[in-house]
């Protein structure tokens, strides 16, 4: 079967136009046979399902600040017999009703589709591999970091917290299992085969580059913050106390979408290295089904593997030609 048969790109919102969809990146899936449509969400519920019609799968991506977005098209997905509905998710397992706003605002999403009566599969992947690549003196690392400047190397707590991760050439492989596996209906998964601790991945860092990370001040936008230790911890206190100062900032000006991410981002790590929530136990305290579980035959890409191929520029910075 061609990818034409396959598989449909609909570009999705209120702001949606056909120039949008004319962006370089959705060329190359047309020329692979992926037809791409703009789809108006402020339309009738009606005519959003007549765009779904025939779609056995509605996979749906929408940033931390759009959630919302996706209830039309849970709506609409009910009418046009969408026979599996993968949410906007794709991050770290959080806890409901803890320190993550962006969590409760995702699991209102779930609770709507729940009782929509739409099949569904909530998929998170834990962190990305690209997210861990410390500093080092010799600037070795420099163009192929991806985490932003304010959490450059980085540990909560004491590093030894172990956390899902993946590498980004393996998350597609495992959504494609996921959303035909019977078992995953109106299932959670958490599509991570490695777990790893900060102490561990920097070791691994240690370990094939021969330099130790870098150590900097935790920076609270343009200001140094001289009770921060020059170091690579920061305690739970100290991590609150950061999540507060972005989330201040960003109540005060809901504009400042930089202040938004600085805060959300800090959740997920308190989240995921204070709580747990992203760790081996705390993923099966959420109720995830795991990847090592359904799929065992899966050869999950190593952190050493990713690193040295990033190293000798086999790898990209994740998003660095999108569109």
């Amino acid at each position: 079967m061609s990818p034409g048969n396959m598989f449909k790109l609909a570009l999705f919102g209120a702001t949606a136009r056909e120039a949008t969809s004319s962006k370089p990146a959705y060329s190359k899936l047309r020329a692979e046979g992926i037809e791409v449509v703009a789809v108006d969400l402020d339309l009738p519920d009606a005519d959003i399902a007549r765009r779904l019609q025939g779609q056995d799968i509605v996979i749906a991506s929408v940033p931390p600040n759009a959630l919302e977005g996706q209830l039309p098209l849970i709506r609409a997905a009910r009418l046009a017999n969408v026979k599996r509905f993968v949410p906007s998710s794709f991050a770290m397992a959080i806890a409901a009703g803890g320190v993550c706003g962006v969590q409760d605002a995702k699991e209102k999403v779930y609770t709507t589709l729940a009782a929509s009566g739409v099949p569904y599969t909530i998929i998170d992947v834990g962190w990305w591999y690209n997210g861990f690549i410390p500093v080092l003196p010799s600037g070795r690392t420099a163009s192929v970091i991806a985490a932003p400047e304010f959490i450059k190397n980085l540990v909560p707590g004491d590093g030894t917290m172990k956390t899902h991760v993946i590498d980004q050439d393996d998350l597609g492989k495992i959504v494609a299992l996921a959303i035909v596996d019977p078992r995953t209906l109106n299932q959670r998964v958490m599509a991570s085969s490695v777990a790893l601790s900060f102490n561990e991945i920097f070791g691994i860092v240690e370990s094939l580059t021969g330099e130790k990370p870098a150590r900097k001040y935790v920076s609270f936008l343009s200001t140094v913050i001289p009770r921060f230790p020059d170091s690579l911890q920061v305690s739970a206190q100290e991590l609150q106390q950061m999540i507060a100062e972005y989330k201040t900032i960003s109540q005060r000006n809901p504009q400042d979408y930089l202040a938004f991410v600085r805060a959300t981002w800090l959740e997920y790590y308190y989240s995921s290295f204070i709580n747990g929530d992203n760790s081996p136990e705390g993923v099966r305290r959420l109720g995830y089904l795991v990847a090592t579980d359904l799929y065992p035959d899966f050869e999950a890409g190593s952190f050493e593997t990713f690193l040295s191929e990033t190293l000798n520029n086999q790898r990209r910075v994740p998003y660095s030609d999108r569109f």
